[in-house]
């Protein structure tokens, strides 16, 4: 527990951090209707970072911010620009087209570079677990600044974010706040992509503020929402990606993605009248329903087509009943595929077991001798070849299980899984149909009266 403690508090730290700062600049993100704008910024600091990468400098050094930064600024100038445009052309076609562009562009640089595709995947998901006291002390102070000149510049800055043409202010004016908004943006997300990745400042961005939104209209209850659902949905992504050794980025992303359904199916379940959350917990049973039916319907059909392929569901349920592939074959083929799984589990066990005891000898004991290490190897490379081998000997007599499997199991599951989805329709199309007669009875009466 103190270990875990010890690895996970600073990013923990660096996490708040970023709540803090990123879900305030998503309402105004929200309220401005263009979601997207965070991540074309964020990619346009990514490509700075790239550029300084393919020049030779760390992306996390000052000339690597300096470029992310002049990236980001260009980009703060275009949808300023672009919000003129926008009574013609929606501004979120322009926010898609700049960051398609940026993810191009990133591909281009780093296409020539070395280890560009891992400075790539270190720009996505980041590395928020090797995060410094220093850093965090950094973030905290510029975040601060930042939070402070837009808490002096609240009006028109809200101003500007509410309204397409606030009332009052000349076309400059709007240009200049909008400008203003757009470069603050850009420095905190220039200074957090480095080390949270682009996926995980999208995140923070936009998925605490539509919660937030989801709940309530008014700014400082949506931001107290926001602040408080971003830290537990990182404190949840940090825990799970320790305790099943997931990418940390990647499990804080997922995490607040299940807090925004947890909060959807909330809004739509509890927090309404009785009359309505039935009506919705009726619908939500119907999906869930269609989903389950379409999903089976699919799974049987596959396995009627293509039954040595991989079939996932099917695959699901076996481990779930503990009714395998054996169970359709016969004695002497069963004795073969149950005989294959426990040699190539024994042979993986020796090749985990010789792993570990190198491992082990290099970083805690005394070194083995060459000799012995060249012994090893033989040894392990024999007995993955067995494994193999196993393994092609379970595939072969599973897939003529599956084979026999989209008879028995395939044909009734389809059928089964067929009429559920025509009960269903039944069901839903009828009350639909009654609800719009109503609807136009009712319509038809107030013309008459």
């Amino acid at each position: 527990m103190s270990d875990a403690l010890a690895l996970l508090v600073l990013p923990f730290a660096a996490s708040v951090v970023f709540v803090l700062m990123h879900a305030y600049l998503g309402v105004h993100v929200l309220r401005r209707k263009i979601v997207f704008a965070d991540l074309a910024l964020a990619q346009l600091s990514a490509l700075g970072a790239t550029v300084a990468f393919a020049n030779g400098y760390p992306a996390a050094s000052a000339a690597g911010f300096g470029y992310a930064l002049l990236f980001t600024a260009i980009g703060a100038a275009l949808l300023t620009l672009t919000r003129s445009l926008a009574r013609v052309v929606s501004q979120e076609a322009f926010v898609g087209i700049v960051y398609v562009v940026a993810t191009a562009a990133t591909i281009l640089v780093v296409d020539r570079s070395p280890q560009g595709a891992e400075h790539v995947k270190k720009i996505l998901v980041g590395s928020i677990l090797t995060v410094e006291p220093m850093d965090v002390a950094k973030f905290a102070a510029l975040y601060a600044v930042v939070g402070f000149l837009h808490w002096l510049a609240r009006r028109p800055l809200l101003a500007v974010s509410g309204e397409a043409s606030p009332a009052g202010r000349t076309q400059v004016a709007v240009w200049t706040w909008d400008f203003a908004f757009f470069m603050s943006f850009g420095v905190v997300v220039t200074s957090s992509v480095t080390t949270a990745g682009v996926l995980l400042v999208f995140s923070l961005l936009i998925v605490p503020a539509v919660i937030g939104s989801i709940f309530s209209g008014k700014l400082p209850v949506v931001l107290l929402i926001a602040w408080g659902v971003g830290i537990a949905g990182c404190a949840t992504g940090l825990a799970g990606s320790y305790a099943l050794d997931l990418p940390t980025g990647a499990a804080m992303v997922t995490a607040l993605a299940g807090f925004l359904v947890l909060a959807g199916l909330a809004k739509v379940l509890l927090f309404v009248g009785s009359e309505r959350r039935q009506a919705n917990l009726r619908v939500a049973v119907q999906a869930m329903l269609a989903v389950v039916f379409l999903a089976v319907l699919s799974s049987c059909v596959w396995l009627m087509i293509n039954p040595t392929g991989d079939q996932p569901l099917l695959a699901l349920v076996e481990r779930a009943t503990g009714i395998g592939p054996a169970q359709f074959l016969r004695p002497s083929e069963r004795d073969a595929f149950e005989n294959a799984a426990r040699d190539s589990m024994r042979f993986q066990e020796e090749v985990d077991r010789l792993d570990a005891l190198e491992k082990a000898a290099r970083y805690q004991g005394t070194p083995l001798p060459d000799d012995e290490i060249r012994r090893i190897a033989s040894y392990q490379q024999s007995f993955n070849e067995m494994t193999r081998g196993e393994r092609f000997v379970q595939d072969v007599l599973q897939g003529k299980a599956r084979t026999r499997e989209r008879w028995i199991i395939g044909v009734p599951g389809a059928f089964i899984a067929l009429l559920g989805l025509l009960w269903l329709a039944r069901r839903v199309w009828p009350s639909r149909l009654s609800g719009r007669n109503k609807d136009g009875v009712a319509a038809r009466d107030s013309v008459v009266t």
